[in-house]
């Protein structure tokens, strides 16, 4: 058994079907004839994502047809099933006596708004414009205009507008509702998610109690944060992420051979070098909530109070997203539950980061609304310019994670060898770190024949989750730091 293969997918709608990423597409059980005719009436073709093309439901070799066939459906089925089995206590939770009953029959639309996403997403239906109080409504309503004709449905469209669409629109159903606002239908799988990894989160914690500052070292926590999206509560079981979290920091290295590119050595030159007694701050893009934000917090952590940054951002979701993506809420429920723990150790860490919060160590940025939209980054300079200025004033800005790294190369498959700065478009905003687990056929930054030899040895090397990156591109010749 290999290092990764406990982080296989292979089970994952059995594990949990509410699903972000998952494994290799399995044998659909449908009747052949079934099949044919789906992919007859949505003009699917049997063919992988050809080369330079977006990822998009049209191509059924490709894992966005797996994810819009297979896991998004049962991501809805699940909210549905969640609200109705949790109705009573939504109501009671959202309402007063006097409103219970106009609250059970706002629940009961929501409930059909989402039975209805699902029949659309299903039967390839075109996206519909945002008519509520959504605060990005014009920037959601003027992006799918302007998509042309045939890119405006779940299965022809690129899959990255198309599942961000799909959780845009299940979140407005509750935004724009009079009860539930605010209500997150995920919350409580991401509170699962760190509190049923707490043996994990007080091993990582004595494991970095005495950090040293060395290149080495540094690698070490880059690896295991790399590694902590296999506890992405969306698609990874809870029981075989818990058993690579302890085989990591047992033996850190013993990864190395599953870490395509490992630029960690030039992180560690970018953050220590160069004028260190001027304020340095670090930008996090984050991901998942649960052991990978506190294995987030770990890194940032580090970079402090070794010298590498005066202060750290985080970017969180403006709303509930992609299932396990961290928001506001989940950010500072995270710190009070460490703060908080019976564990004296954990709790005194906890105390710590919000500590660091309170002296400005630790900041939550701004929400914006970008990281919620259809956009590829390369558009942020035009698209959000103050965000983009924002970021232009980080010395280093990490992208966590598999949503990031697609909306970096605009969901494209780019050949596997050609350089990440490449595939970037313009987009450098500052020096870019990027740890992501591989989920998808998007990659670059492989040295020549790698594709090829991974593909050999593995023909689903690519939406394993098996194999890791952790690159960077140098923006200093253009921002002289």
């Amino acid at each position: 058994m290999t290092p990764m293969e406990s982080s296989s997918k292979d089970n994952d709608a059995e594990a949990d079907p509410s699903t972000k990423n998952e494994a290799p597409p399995k044998e659909s059980k449908l009747p052949r004839s079934i099949q044919t005719a789906f992919d007859a009436k949505y003009n699917i073709v049997d063919l992988q994502t050809p080369l330079n093309a977006f990822m998009s439901g049209q191509y059924k070799r490709s894992f966005a047809y797996h994810s819009l066939r297979n896991r998004l459906p049962v991501v809805l089925t699940n909210v549905i099933d969640t609200m109705t089995r949790e109705k009573t206590e939504l109501v009671a939770q959202y309402a007063s006596n006097d409103f219970e009953k106009a609250a059970r029959d706002e629940l009961k639309t929501i409930i059909g708004l989402i039975s209805q996403l699902k029949y659309e997403l299903q039967t390839d239906k075109a996206f519909h414009n945002f008519k509520g109080a959504e605060p990005d409504q014009d920037d959601w309503n003027n992006f799918l205009g302007d998509l042309p004709s045939g890119e405006r449905t779940f299965y022809r469209g690129c899959s990255l507008h198309a599942e961000c669409y799909l959780y845009r629109k299940l979140y407005s159903f509750v935004e724009n509702s009079i009860f539930l606002k605010g209500y997150d239908y995920f919350a409580k799988i991401k509170e699962q998610a760190l509190t049923g990894s707490m043996d994990d989160v007080l091993a990582l914690t004595k494991y970095t109690r005495r950090p040293e500052r060395t290149p080495k070292f540094f690698g070490e926590l880059l690896k295991i944060n790399l590694w902590s999206n296999c506890n992405d509560a969306a698609s990874d079981p809870e029981a075989a992420a818990q058993m690579l979290n302890l085989r990591v920091l047992k033996d850190v290295e013993a990864t190395n051979e599953y870490v395509l590119v490992d630029h960690a050595a030039e992180i560690w030159r970018c953050l220590t070098t160069g004028n260190l007694k001027k304020p340095q701050q670090v930008d996090f893009i984050l991901d998942n909530a649960g052991y990978e934000l506190f294995s987030d917090l770990i890194l940032a952590e580090y970079m402090v109070e070794q010298g590498m940054a005066t202060k750290v951002r985080f970017h969180v979701k403006a709303h509930p997203w992609f299932v396990t993506d961290v928001t506001e809420r989940d950010f500072k429920w995270t710190l009070e539950y460490l703060s908080q723990h019976a564990d004296y150790i954990i709790s005194l860490l906890g105390k710590k980061f919000m500590q660091f919060l309170d002296e400005g160590k630790f900041e939550l940025a701004p929400i914006s609304h970008f990281w919620t939209s259809p956009h590829a980054f390369c558009s942020m300079a035009q698209t959000d310019p103050e965000l983009y200025s924002s970021l232009q004033l980080s010395k280093l800005v990490v992208f966590k994670g598999e949503l990031n790294y697609r909306k970096l190369l605009q969901d494209v498959c780019w050949a596997s060898t050609l350089e990440l700065s490449t595939c970037l478009r313009g987009f450098l905003p500052s020096n870019i770190c990027v740890l992501r687990r591989v989920k998808s056929e998007i990659v670059s930054g492989l040295a020549e024949g790698s594709s090829q030899a991974l593909a050999s040895k593995d023909p689903h090397w690519m939406v394993s989750g098996s194999y890791g990156l952790i690159q960077f591109v140098d923006g200093a010749r253009e921002f002289g730091y």
